[in-house]
């Protein structure tokens, strides 16, 4: 069976490949990674085939064999992607018999971009399932879908690491994500500050330069040094490996009270848990699980006073989370449920999403 993916233009480029499935596992966006490739991996070992599209590139309308599509997948929609073309696609997947599959990983209905709320409100009256990457997500997203939200979490791709934790010398503080939330590490600067004047640190901060986060990081610096030391590190999956590799702990600050992040993923826990490293982080929903296995509260500097404090507990938190992670996160386990979702969508099989 063919399952045609609604992608970006990026995307669809990456997917261009000999082994598209792998290209975008390597992929700079997340969920890109998490999901979709993983999905499309373990479509492909099915014995089936996948098709990536993005329908506002030049000639996109001539691309689509909707005869010969089983199943339609429209992974995320970016508020810089044109609303007409998108939803038009998925109108035609609809129009021509084919089940429409809506993945949902950021809350739309709290987007400050007008065309991401218009295009969910609507797509998910015509879709066949909603698929969300949080317990919590699925709550949010249950009033505007039709069917109820099936919860697929984020696969977690990294090798698996022996549990560190021995701080010597400065601490080594390491923030990764995408640069437009680096204003939640921002509210905590002026503690991580006082922190560091008793006990001096490192920040290291991984993501894309062109957010203009390697600006913001230099400013960081130049307020907080020499006790706060600033670092920035554009963004890689090497990069990204090296820098948890050679972090004490993982600081991942956030709002539990923006609806826009209130249903996120706790694939960044996770991965910090796999890489052998612990994590402090804001208490979100979905971090709630792995309450024994990092530090969860709003004071992220009462948390790195905790980890110090307790050196033992905190490496078995860590081999905690690890099981966990195994248990629930392995690229296995997630391509499989994407796989028994989509078989279920061809005809005459039962929808779990419904």
């Amino acid at each position: 069976m063919r399952a045609l993916w609604i992608v970006t233009a990026g995307i669809e480029k990456l997917a261009s490949g000999a082994d598209p499935e792998r290209q975008i596992l390597a992929c700079r966006i997340a969920s890109a990674r998490m999901r979709t490739g993983v999905a499309a991996l373990e479509w492909k070992r099915a014995g089936n085939e996948n098709v990536f599209w993005c329908p506002s590139a030049a000639g996109a309308d001539h691309k689509v064999d909707w005869a010969s599509t089983g199943v339609c997948i429209v992974p995320k929609f970016y508020f810089d992607a044109p609303l007409q073309p998108w939803y038009e696609a998925c109108l035609a997947a609809r129009n021509n018999g084919c089940p429409l599959v809506i993945d949902i990983t950021d809350y739309p209905f709290a987007s400050e971009y007008e065309v991401v709320p218009a295009f969910y409100s609507g797509v998910l009256p015509i879709c066949d399932a909603v698929v969300v990457n949080s317990e919590r997500m699925a709550e949010l997203i249950a009033p505007h879908a039709p069917h109820r939200p099936l919860v697929i979490d984020d696969a977690i791709l990294g090798a698996a690491r022996n549990p560190e934790f021995a701080p010597a010398g400065r601490l080594r503080l390491l923030w990764i994500g995408h640069g437009t939330n680096l204003r939640y590490l921002n509210e905590h600067l002026d503690a991580l500050l006082r922190f560091a004047l008793q006990k001096p640190c490192r920040l290291t901060v991984v993501t894309d330069g062109g957010s203009g986060a390697q600006e913001a990081t230099q400013r960081i610096d130049a307020r907080c040094a020499p006790a706060l030391e600033a670092r920035f590190i554009e963004w890689s999956l090497e990069a990204m490996a090296s820098a948890l590799r050679r972090c004490d702990l993982l600081l991942i600050p956030s709002d539990p009270s923006d609806p826009f992040k209130a249903g996120v993923s706790a694939n960044r826990i996770a991965e910090a848990l796999r890489a052998g490293r612990f994590p402090v982080a804001s208490p979100l929903p979905s971090y709630l699980a792995f309450s024994d296995s990092g530090w969860l509260g709003r004071d992220l500097t009462e948390g790195i006073r905790w980890a110090l404090a307790n050196p033992g507990e905190v490496r078995a938190r860590i081999r905690r989370g690890q099981a966990l992670v195994s248990e629930k996160f392995a690229p296995e386990k997630i391509g499989q449920q994407w796989r028994t979702l989509l078989e279920s969508l061809v005809p005459g099989k039962p929808n779990p999403g419904r």
